[in-house]
């Protein structure tokens, strides 16, 4: 499972700001708007028009995609460092999901046309796009393999790791994961019910692999 790099140092530690020059950086972060997000707030939803890239400076976003039977379906989270909205950068193109923040938030965004202009002027923009694309595609892959071919007790494992390596949060030795929802989001990634996760993460607990409460979860090891 990939791990999608977040920012040490504000955004300049970026994936996509990977190896630009000094000047690069100044001229890519000048073309962009920053704007405030309050929690609850779109920055955008599945299938309108692609016509804005964010770039996520402080605060988190959920990706989610409504299935044909109208569920909301959890793609992954958007942290600080990280990008989402990256097809804009492709002409007539549309929102493959929505993103909402989960918590207050600040981006950056570059529209279509200034994200077009960009990659003609800075060549590394594009092939940093694109390995961060193909990042985000070796993800749905795996996703989408385990979902058609593993057991809901191994979609449920898988599910439990991306939140570790995603949201968690070092205690020492171990990895803390605090949700108030963690549950039903393990259910939504493993495409499974809560009570299945229920049943399989007690069983965790009788191992000793971790231990849960209410919104939260601590794996015993950080490579659980």
């Amino acid at each position: 499972m990939p791990t999608f790099a977040r920012s040490r140092n504000g955004i300049q530690d970026a994936a996509i700001f990977q190896g630009l020059s000094p000047h690069d950086l100044k001229l890519v972060i000048s073309r962009a708007s920053v704007r405030a997000a309050p929690k609850g707030a779109f920055l955008f939803r599945q299938e309108e028009p692609a016509r804005e890239m964010f770039l996520i400076e402080s605060g988190g976003v959920r990706l989610y995609q409504i299935t044909t039977d109208g569920r909301d379906l959890l793609i992954r989270f958007v942290r600080p460092g990280e990008v989402c909205g990256d097809k804009a950068a492709i002409a007539s193109a549309r929102y493959g999901a929505s993103a909402v923040t989960e918590t207050p938030a600040r981006t950056y965004i570059w529209t279509t046309g200034v994200i077009t202009t960009l990659l003609k002027e800075v060549p590394q923009l594009g092939t940093n796009l694109f390995a961060i694309t193909a990042r985000y595609l070796r993800y749905s892959r795996e996703r989408y393999r385990l979902l058609a071919t593993e057991s809901a007790e191994r979609r449920i494992r898988w599910a439990v790791a991306y939140l570790a390596r995603s949201i968690g949060s070092s205690e020492g030795n171990a990895t803390v994961v605090t949700r108030r929802s963690v549950q039903r989001d393990i259910a939504e990634l493993a495409e499974t019910t809560i009570y299945t996760v229920n049943r399989v993460l007690n069983d965790y607990e009788r191992r000793g692999i971790l231990t849960k409460k209410r919104g939260r979860i601590v794996l015993a090891e950080r490579s659980k």
